[in-house]
């Protein structure tokens, strides 16, 4: 079967700097892996590297068997980034972001949809899930930092996917919203997805991980499970 996705002798230097320094890494499907390390070590820019955000100067990465330049199906792929980006123009509701993951379905980077059937299902599901069902026309920029990371996990719900990429889904986030985080992905797991996130500590997610990879110097220096 396809790896969902895979990384081999990657290498990106930033600013004049090494940041990860050949990596291999194979992730298969159904794996929860936690990707692990001090700051600086070069967690983001690994996941941010498996899904093409950010240039390789050397090896190669690929999702699904196919460079992310040329892979189109990204509707198999849900991803969490740190914080919310900031977009010029009229503020965005909650559910106006949210909304915005089912288009992944269709294309990468598209603005949002309109919430219609199986889209707006999807999206009331994406929401209740992270508790934020009651906040849905509030402007998603003037929430908390916790709350604008739970809305960021609903808008990768919302997709669907097959696969879900975290960049520290907890930071920032509080102990009962960490619990319920847990109980959602757990969900996913259950069913067969395959997790990626970046963590300093897992916390209630510990339970979920079926693999860690710890990175440090933007090397991978331990991996308790590698996939076959």
């Amino acid at each position: 079967m396809t790896p969902p996705f895979e990384m081999r002798g990657g290498h990106v230097r930033r600013d004049g700097r090494d940041v990860l320094r050949g990596v291999d890494l194979r992730v298969a499907a159904g794996d929860v892996v936690a990707v692990l390390g001090p700051n600086g070590a070069g967690k983001s820019t690994l996941i941010k590297a498996l899904l093409g955000l950010l240039p390789l100067s050397g090896g190669s990465t690929a999702v699904y068997g196919v460079p992310p330049a040329r892979f189109r199906d990204w509707g198999r792929v849900g991803y969490v980034p740190q914080r919310l980006p900031m977009g010029g123009g009229v503020p965005a509701t909650v559910r106006e972001v949210v909304a915005s993951g089912r288009v992944a379905r269709r294309s990468r980077w598209l603005p949002a949809l309109t919430d219609r059937g199986a889209d707006r299902a999807a999206v009331d599901r994406a929401l209740a899930a992270v508790g934020l069902a009651g906040r849905d026309r509030d402007t998603a920029h003037l929430l908390s930092g916790g709350q604008q990371q739970r809305v960021l996990i609903a808008r990768a719900l919302a997709g669907e996917p097959d696969a879900f990429v975290l960049d520290e889904p907890t930071a920032g986030v509080d102990a009962t919203s960490q619990l319920d985080l847990a109980g959602t992905l757990g969900g996913l797991v259950a069913g067969g997805r395959t997790v990626v996130l970046v963590a300093h500590e897992l916390g209630p997610l510990a339970p979920l991980i079926t693999r860690t990879v710890r990175l440090a110097g933007g090397r991978i220096v331990a991996d308790d499970g590698e996939a076959a």
